[in-house]
């Protein structure tokens, strides 16, 4: 599936998710899946340098033992990294997302690239 590079794009991910992995198919862990698809996709979009005519990759596979979800971005993936959750103040926030990822995902990872791929794997 192909995302626009804006603020849609956890949207239309989360959605696509939905209908190719049904959420009783997860179980209590479908909105695991979906919030870490929505991390991947928004960091994408945030921080990958992408232009306005870029656009972002998104693949999901699944057999009866796993779903693998992908995010490809046009640009380098080298800075993909865990870092320091903070708080800013009221209009910052930030270095959560890949720590939910982390915690909440069998398995995930990246290849630099370009382009660069963020993807995470979650048993059934």
């Amino acid at each position: 599936m192909i995302l626009p590079a804006d603020e849609k794009a956890p949207l239309l991910a989360r959605s696509a998710l939905n209908r190719t992995i049904p959420p009783p198919e997860l179980g209590e862990r479908h909105d695991y899946a979906r919030l870490a698809l929505s991390e991947i996709a928004a960091n994408a979009v945030r921080h990958a340098g992408l232009r306005d005519r870029d656009v972002v990759r998104m693949v999901i596979e699944a057999d009866e033992d796993h779903v693998v979800v992908e995010v490809e971005q046009p640009t380098p993936a080298a800075e993909v990294r865990l870092v320091e959750p903070s708080i800013g103040g009221p209009d910052w926030v930030g270095g959560f997302g890949l720590h939910f990822v982390d915690q909440t995902a069998d398995q995930w990872g990246y290849e630099a690239g370009p382009p660069g791929r963020v993807w995470f794997e979650f048993r059934r």
